[in-house]
């Protein structure tokens, strides 16, 4: 199970830190970042996370390495102090990549690809169920609230010309909780982007 609390309370200390004894409101950079963080462990199909992912993937680099470089220093600007110090590389890492809608369609091309080489059928192509473990350090963290994509089998029976009968199968990766957030009663639901940069009362 998923350790919403500790999600909930460094979403609490990434949107208000303490200055002179005065609590203060993020803004600018500070807060699209405590925001991107929110959003891509698991608040990305709230609304109010669209423009702190378009602050995240506005980054651009020439390469990969570089380009999460570039990545987990914007997220090093959140001064969040209770997020544990592999949450902000695992997020510039895999946050893009493992997103369950783009994990999926990555998935799924695989096996299309798959199929448009196969000589023997469909079958061929039958994944084992744990291709998505390329993203396991995302989905198994306890700061992400997204579970792991589930692979649907459909199969269906036909009668050949020589009188056999044939099972095919197809196959195709499916989203599973990639809505957990934006969900009601979500612990994120009162703390990603819409509470963010709100003076304290």
């Amino acid at each position: 199970m998923k350790h919403t609390k500790s999600i909930a309370r460094a979403a609490a200390a990434a949107l208000l830190i303490a200055g002179s004894g005065q609590v203060r409101a993020l803004s600018g950079d500070q807060e699209s970042a405590c925001g991107a963080i929110l959003c891509l462990a698991g608040g990305s199909g709230v609304a109010a996370c669209v423009p702190y992912l378009a602050r995240y993937f506005a980054i651009d680099a020439a390469n990969p390495t570089r380009l999460f470089e570039k990545r987990l220093d914007f997220l090093n600007l959140c001064p969040a102090s209770d997020l544990p110090g592999d949450v902000r590389p695992m997020i510039a890492r895999y946050g893009a990549t493992c997103q369950p809608s783009q994990l999926v369609r990555s998935l799924n091309g695989q096996i299309r690809s798959c199929q448009m080489r196969a000589t023997n059928g469909v079958d061929d192509c039958e994944p084992s169920g744990d291709e998505w473990r390329i993203c396991a350090t995302f989905y198994d963290h306890g700061y992400t609230v997204y579970e792991p994509p589930q692979l649907q089998e459909l199969c269906s029976r036909e009668r050949g010309d020589d009188g056999y009968w044939t099972e095919r199968c197809s196959y195709s990766w499916i989203s599973a909780g990639d809505a957990a957030a934006a969900t009601e009663g979500s612990p994120l639901s009162g703390l990603v982007p819409s509470s963010l940069g709100r003076p304290a009362n």
